[in-house]
């Protein structure tokens, strides 16, 4: 585990086509990893991007290399974030497709409040599907 570089701009691309159908280029992320309010964690073939603005992170694009899901990687990733919001007093944000109930229970056992949903904010090949937005608070 180490903190994202600006040099991980193309791995990080690599990763993210693999999970989602709108995938970023990698411009995107050498962009978001030379401003400073952006910051995150990286494994051989998971990561979390985030953005800190005042008391609050929001967890901008987070993922794992479909072949190593569900071998501890994102919980890992994920509780780089949580402890960094622990020494920051931050809360953590995130969105989350309605319907990824694995990811969901994975951030519910760490602690994640559904706070609110979003109609129709993500796009998939099949047509939209609502995102639940989540928070993981200090207190």
């Amino acid at each position: 585990m180490r903190k994202l570089v600006p040099k991980d701009a193309k791995d990080l691309y690599e990763i993210r086509k693999t999970s989602f159908e709108d995938f970023w280029s990698e411009k995107e992320f050498v962009a978001m990893l030379a401003d400073k309010s952006f910051f995150g964690f990286r494994e051989d073939h998971g990561f979390i991007l985030c953005r800190r603005t005042l008391d609050c992170i929001d967890i901008v694009t987070f993922c794992v290399a479909p072949s190593y899901r569900n071998k501890g990687i994102g919980k890992k990733l994920l509780l780089e974030v949580i402890n960094f919001a622990k020494e920051t007093q931050s809360k953590v944000f995130l969105e989350v497709a309605e319907k990824n109930y694995t990811a969901r229970n994975l951030y519910q056992s760490l602690g994640f409040k559904k706070t609110s949903v979003r109609k129709n904010y993500y796009k998939f090949s099949g047509g939209f599907q609502d995102a639940v937005v989540m928070m993981w608070s200090p207190t």
